[in-house]
């Protein structure tokens, strides 16, 4: 049985038998830890796809480029995007460790294994338009969040979930030629007439959990993006500010 930690120990019986108390346990496909931290399902997801990459380039070697994009998107990237907005890493390395795959499968997509300039992955992502794997689970953070608002999901209600921020001045942070200034925090900015209230956490596992984390990125959106009336606006909007 897997019990959240608490300070204090807690023991579970069931027809006199006690559980056995376990420190992680799958459910629907993702590794929940006691400590509501993502580390195994991080490496689980890795080792998948790793296993999987290497699956295809021993068959695939001889397809078309375009064969061995569609397979990468559909077999590999798809699982390390399976339940992400739940999962999505805040440290750098694990953030590094799913990028390097996607590193990995573009060299497999252009058989290029060889090349080592500085700036040829960067290149090579850009020509195959792969978007960054972080950059696209912020957005589908950011769609998921804006249908909870729009009530598109109704298993959850906005109301139970976010707050808005009563109408008044926007909040921005002030931008110079090189640099921006730091007289604001990230998570005052609002940036929009549709801003939340991001929710005050104590622990690193719930300032990084969905709802805390894309409420910031949400704040940090402009009026263009949040105020669109259906979801492919809003994705199309999404798409159109990006880097």
């Amino acid at each position: 049985m897997l019990s959240l930690k608490s300070k204090s120990q807690r023991f579970y019986n069931l027809n006199n038998h006690t559980l056995e108390q376990v420190s992680s346990n799958p459910y629907l496909g993702l590794q929940i830890q006691e400590d509501l931290k993502w580390k195994e399902q991080i490496t689980n997801t890795c080792n998948k796809a790793s296993s999987t990459l290497g699956f295809l380039r021993r068959n695939l070697q001889h397809c078309p480029m375009e064969c061995r994009k569609t397979a990468y998107i559909a077999l590999i990237r798809s699982i390390m995007e399976y339940g992400s907005i739940i999962w999505d890493p805040y440290t750098q390395k694990d953030i590094d460790k799913l990028e390097s795959i996607q590193k990995r499968g573009a060299r497999f997509i252009t058989k290029d294994y060889k090349s080592r300039e500085e700036g040829c992955m960067t290149k090579m992502l850009k020509e195959l338009q792969l978007l960054s794997l972080q950059s696209r689970r912020q957005q589908q953070r950011l769609i998921f969040f804006f249908k909870v608002v729009e009530r598109k999901i109704p298993a959850l209600p906005p109301d139970d979930l976010i707050q808005f921020h009563r109408p008044k001045r926007q909040i921005k942070a002030t931008t110079y030629n090189n640099f921006v200034t730091k007289n604001i925090i990230d998570h005052q900015v609002r940036n929009n007439k549709r801003a939340v209230i991001v929710p005050t956490s104590k622990t690193e596992q719930y300032k990084n959990s969905i709802f805390v984390r894309t409420a910031i990125n949400w704040n940090h959106l402009e009026d263009s993006v949040v105020c669109a009336t259906t979801t492919e606006e809003f994705k199309s909007a999404l798409l159109s500010k990006r880097d």
